[in-house]
């Protein structure tokens, strides 16, 4: 067994599950606060006008989020079964189908996100003045759909395997990165 995978049929339980959790709980917070820190420096560089503008589209953000999330759980349960089964062709097979369809997904929602992010938009009644900001941030966003896809589906596979911590200092990498590039983009353009 590798160094970050836990076994959690031997050994105290609770212990087990708490150490095995927390780095979940820990990734599922900073998802949630790259879009917390687009804001922030939106707001501090670039005005209220465009912070309203990002602020609109918090609602697909979320939605997004939660789908790549809930179809990583998918490819979980799956990877989990065939690891705790040892049935290693399966668990092949089903990392493999996972990474293409994960993929293909995040492809397949940056090509429609972008082509109808203005009338997503506007069903979710985006305030007119804000909406070609909105529409600005979110066609951006919707670019780092394919790489949001992989990593909900990396993330998956290392806690199917019990390597929680892995996923975890991946997310915080690109989370500093992007809070980098917020900043060094925002005093670029101001």
């Amino acid at each position: 067994m590798q160094q970050n995978q836990q076994d959690l049929t031997i050994g105290s339980i609770g212990r087990k599950i708490l150490l095995f959790s927390i780095p979940l709980m820990i990734s599922n917070v900073l998802q949630v606060l790259f879009h917390m820190a687009d804001i922030a420096v939106v707001g501090r560089f670039a005005g209220s006008a465009a912070l309203g503008s990002v602020g609109s589209t918090a609602t697909l953000v979320a939605m997004f989020t939660g789908f790549f999330i809930g179809m990583a759980a998918g490819t979980n349960v799956l990877v989990a079964l065939h690891f705790g089964a040892k049935n290693k062709k399966a668990l092949t097979e089903t990392i493999h189908t996972g990474a293409i369809v994960s993929l293909l997904i995040g492809f397949i929602i940056m090509a429609v996100g972008i082509g109808c992010s203005r009338g997503i938009l506007q069903l979710l009644q985006t305030r007119p003045e804000l909406i070609d900001g909105a529409v600005l941030y979110i066609s951006i966003y919707f670019l780092g759909m394919p790489a949001m896809a992989i990593y909900n589906f990396g993330n998956a596979v290392f806690s199917a395997v019990g390597d929680t911590k892995r996923p975890l200092c991946y997310l915080s990498v690109s989370g500093v990165i992007n809070i980098v590039l917020n900043l060094f983009l925002s005093l670029c353009v101001t």
